[in-house]
């Protein structure tokens, strides 16, 4: 079965992905069309010619308004579009990867740090994925049902492999860590 999770940026889709490549039945590809250079994969082959060994192929790719994912939508048996509801986290996580190019470590918001980054394309990436797939028969999920309200059964429900169950989910923690009280000693 091949299986797509197409997200928006800073959505829980890394941490998603993740919890499939710890199963040895999936062969899990981060991104190849939009990171085709990373080299452990082909380089902008199509879709429809990558191979993969395992029972499952999982691909987790960030929605881009300039690419084109129907050949890879084509091929996918089931697609999960991962979408955030708190726009305001969710833009201020994006700003902040993308000023310090640090999309998977922990880190602490400064407002100063972000103010002047640019949104727009961000907003694009917004505007996009609704338009093209959130407005359509896909599945769908947001961060928030994932993350908080016990989605990831959802996921699996939807997915209807056997041999899968809800254990272990999610890997890691938030990136986001809110600012330390300072307290002063003296």
């Amino acid at each position: 079965m091949v299986i797509t999770i197409l997200a928006e940026p800073r959505s829980g889709s890394t941490n998603l992905a993740n919890w499939f490549y710890f199963n040895k039945e999936f062969t899990v590809l981060y991104e190849p069309i939009t990171s085709p250079d990373k080299m452990w994969y082909k380089n902008r082959v199509s879709p429809k010619l990558w191979e993969y060994k395992t029972s499952h192929l999982l691909v987790k790719e960030i929605f881009r308004p300039d690419l084109d994912f129907s050949e890879l939508i084509e091929i996918s048996d089931k697609v999960i579009i991962l979408y955030r509801e708190n726009t305001i986290e969710q833009t201020q996580s994006w700003l902040n990867a993308n000023k310090t190019n640090n999309w998977d470590k922990a880190w602490v918001f400064k407002e100063d740090l972000i103010k002047d980054e640019d949104e727009w394309y961000f907003n694009e990436i917004k505007k996009g994925i609704k338009e093209n797939y959130l407005n359509k028969n896909y599945f769908k999920i947001s961060y928030e049902e994932l993350y908080h309200n016990n989605g990831f059964q959802k996921i699996l429900d939807y997915l209807n492999i056997n041999e899968l169950e809800n254990k272990n989910f999610p890997y890691g923690k938030k990136y986001r860590i809110e600012k330390p009280l300072i307290t002063s000693i003296i």
